[in-house]
């Protein structure tokens, strides 16, 4: 009797470039949480020159994550978005 094999998976990995993304994301907010705790005279004189660089980096982050899946999404094209209702022989 031979033992059933477990149905492949349909979970794709996530992509390097969206890895490098949250990672860069990950990075800018721990940069911004420390510009905004030690930086002096930030009330009066608005942001300063590091805040702003953190903030930088954590937008350069979030168009890596999103030009990850757009990659992705490009190699593997045909790949069904959803499987709800698109059954053709679906009584409608």
């Amino acid at each position: 009797m031979e033992t059933p094999h477990p149905a492949p998976s349909q979970h794709r990995p996530i992509p390097g470039l969206t890895k490098l993304g949250a990672a860069t994301i990950a990075f800018g907010l721990v940069f911004d949480l420390s510009e905004h705790s030690f930086a002096a005279g930030t009330a009066a004189t608005g942001f300063t020159l590091g805040e702003h660089a953190a903030h930088l980096v954590v937008l350069v982050g979030m168009i890596l994550g999103l030009a990850g899946v757009i990659v992705d999404g490009v190699r593997h094209p045909g790949r069904p978005a959803r499987s709800e209702g698109s059954d053709p022989r679906a009584v409608r």
